[in-house]
């Protein structure tokens, strides 16, 4: 039985000599198959063992019950040299209370955004053991960031550290899927004191760096890396025109209201109450190419009613199929056809839209040349917002930093 058990726990060289256990805790008693040679000070071959004392190590769990590895180890004297030295294990390190297995899948816990309080119960362990199995993912996270290779696409996108506080950056490889850093701060200060950081082999790396339509981040990387192409995110901008969209929605909206009541209903709404206007609004957002035939039934039906708020639809698809071009040129021909539809429609929320499109033109062309996106980056902020839920808040940039690293990096 005690080679059955010896398999299960999976340690090599080490043999089970017996196995205790009540209620939840189970106790191996294990030791090392071989003994030691020679002392490692002189080489003496001659040796002899002084004593067996017993180190209790935590491990995994097996059978979900809580395991403690009690290993009798051998501590030797040499005739040669009259030293004495006790035998060791990669996985058993000296003077640790935890094997090195059980660490790592402390460290894995802690990536995952759960609060050490959290995982010392669940683990049935200490807050001492979970902080040191997290300091030695953080720094394991931290040597490999700055051991990785020169990244070609990055992507800048901010998060919130602490509610009320100011952003911090998170700067992603888009070709490695993994993030790169976290600043403090989304100035261009930040920015630029990051970029200027890099050695000049990192910096020639660089070719595209994908960013929201963010003026800070766009001067940053223009001050530090000029030759660099700019990618505006596509979906920034799709949902920009979908708000403008939505605003001439919600403007016929109020303009219903303040018209003069000739009564008020059962459930007191005013009478000049649009429900149909209020009951598209998902509808009127969603993509052309999406709808079913009954929603495009009812949107006719709309449309036929108000129709400021098809062409403001109508002009809401026409931006959207810009990324539909097969090439540069055409997308730069639709482009140029959507600001001409929205001079002359004269609305307001699209005019505000079109100004800022017009600024970021290029950024917005530039995906037809190298089509990224911030994708994984607006990935990795819905992480860390779970990670902070989980962890109940990280008062502290230092710990922000790490998490995302660990986890993410």
């Amino acid at each position: 039985m005690h080679e059955q058990v010896s398999r299960l726990i999976g340690l090599e060289d080490f043999e089970v000599k017996g196995v205790s256990g009540v209620g939840e805790q189970l106790d191996l008693e294990v030791e090392l198959l071989a003994r030691a040679d020679a002392c490692p000070r002189c080489g003496q071959a001659q040796l002899n063992i002084k004593d067996r004392p017993v180190v209790r190590v935590r491990d995994l769990p097996i059978g979900g019950r809580r395991t403690r590895l009690l290993w009798r180890k051998r501590r030797y004297v040499c005739h040669g040299c009259k030293r004495s030295f006790t035998e060791s294990h990669p996985e058993l390190p000296r003077r640790q209370q935890v094997t090195r297995r059980f660490r790592g899948e402390l460290c894995g816990r802690t990536g995952e955004g759960g609060a050490h309080a959290e995982i010392a119960r669940t683990e049935k362990t200490t807050r001492y053991q979970v902080r040191r199995a997290f300091e030695d993912g953080a720094k394991w996270a931290l040597d490999r960031c700055e051991k990785a290779s020169p990244t070609r696409r990055l992507s800048f996108d901010e998060a919130h550290h602490r509610r009320g506080y100011e952003l911090a950056t998170v700067v992603s490889d888009l070709d490695r899927r993994v993030v790169v850093e976290v600043l403090d701060g989304c100035s261009k200060a930040s920015v630029t004191g990051y970029l200027d950081s890099l050695t000049e082999a990192e910096r020639e790396a660089i070719e595209v760096v994908s960013i929201d339509p963010s003026g800070t981040y766009r001067r940053a990387i223009r001050a530090v890396l000029p030759e660099v192409r700019i990618v505006a995110d596509r979906f920034h901008l799709v949902r920009g025109a979908n708000q403008a969209m939505d605003t001439v929605r919600r403007q016929s909206q109020r303009a219903a209201a303040k018209k003069k009541p000739k009564g008020v209903r059962l459930n007191g709404r005013l009478a000049t109450w649009r429900p149909e206007l209020y009951r598209a609004r998902h509808r009127l957002l969603r993509a052309g190419k999406r709808l079913s035939g009954r929603d495009r039934a009812k949107l006719c039906a709309l449309f036929a009613k108000e129709p400021l708020i098809a062409e403001a639809w109508g002009l809401k698809e026409a931006f959207s199929r810009i990324y539909t071009a097969r090439d540069r040129a055409e997308a730069e021909e639709r482009l140029d056809h959507f600001l001409a539809a929205v001079d002359r429609s004269g609305l307001r929320s699209f005019e505000a839209f079109a100004k800022g499109v017009r600024d970021w033109r290029t950024e917005l062309l530039a995906y037809f040349e190298e089509p990224t996106t911030n994708g994984y980056a607006e990935g990795v902020i819905n992480k860390v917002k779970v990670i902070k839920r989980r962890a109940y808040g990280l008062p502290t940039f230092a710990g922000f930093r790490e998490r995302v690293l660990l986890a993410c990096g």
